[in-house]
């Protein structure tokens, strides 16, 4: 039976207190002669011992488990890297396969084909409860607009329309621009600017990162969760890796097809 760290600190303390105090106890009765000597000395070794024991089986028993936290450490980072590199490496053949692309309607096809590799890797590699991962392209125009593309994870479609010249629409925009990322914990706690709460939204954390290539930009990935935290800020370099990833597909044989850049 597993005893709760709490409970197991009062025992071991117990213990070790009254072990010291029947030592000097049967030090004091040892001391007088006596029927009852032998059984005192007995007592004082005894105690002596398990006073001594105690702290080194629970000095083992911490190493122990310290090893064992270590062990598994090691095993969950890496399972982790096999499961990245699982859901990478399809991505990165895919990207193989456009730049051999021999014609552009092939290219464009598997540029296609490239966006819910990425956004399905997304979903299922982020931790949070309901995870949801979306594209929001760039439309050209007068004003710009991030329109929602594509998304996987949870069955709940993005609605949101980031325009220029709107609250919104400007602070995504300068982000996309400085090549930054916008993240939250909570958002509604601490909402970045120019971002609704998840009374609209129906998440609770999320992180949005510029899907850009060289000084192209091709739109804006997120990824949210239903839980607070669920999108860590220890997920942005993922998240980035894969919108990187993205970019470079979407890239490729697009320079004829008048895309909007974007100057930092």
């Amino acid at each position: 039976m597993r005893i709760p760290p709490r409970r197991r600190l009062y025992i071991t303390t117990t213990i070790g207190v009254a072990s010291v105090a029947l030592v000097a106890i049967s030090g004091a009765e040892a001391g007088d002669a006596g029927p009852w000597k032998p059984w005192w000395i007995a007592l004082g070794v005894v105690m002596s011992v398990v006073g001594a024991a105690v702290p080194g089986y629970e000095q083992i028993r911490k190493e122990r488990q310290r090893k064992t936290a270590e062990q598994a450490s090691i095993d969950a980072a890496v399972e982790m890297r096999v499961t990245i590199n699982d859901a990478l490496d399809p991505i990165v053949r895919q990207l193989g396969r456009i730049a051999t692309a021999t014609n552009r309607q092939e290219r464009g096809n598997l540029r296609e084909a490239t966006v819910p590799m990425v956004l399905g890797s997304a979903a299922q590699l982020i931790k949070g409860r309901r995870v949801r991962a979306c594209l929001f392209r760039l439309e050209d125009g007068s004003p710009k607009k991030l329109v929602p593309a594509q998304y996987a994870g949870r069955a709940d479609a993005p609605v949101t329309v980031f325009t220029e010249g709107t609250a919104e629409g400007d602070s995504v925009f300068a982000m996309i621009q400085r090549n930054e990322h916008a993240h939250s914990d909570d958002v509604d706690r601490d909402p970045p600017e120019g971002w609704h709460g998840s009374a609209e939204h129906g998440y609770r954390s999320f992180l949005a990162v510029p899907v850009v290539a060289g000084q192209t930009p091709y739109g804006m990935l997120t990824v949210d969760a239903m839980n607070v935290g669920g999108v860590s800020r220890s997920d942005v370099p993922f998240v980035r890796l894969l919108a990187g990833l993205l970019a470079d597909a979407l890239a490729y044989g697009t320079n004829d097809e008048g895309l909007l850049r974007l100057v930092r």
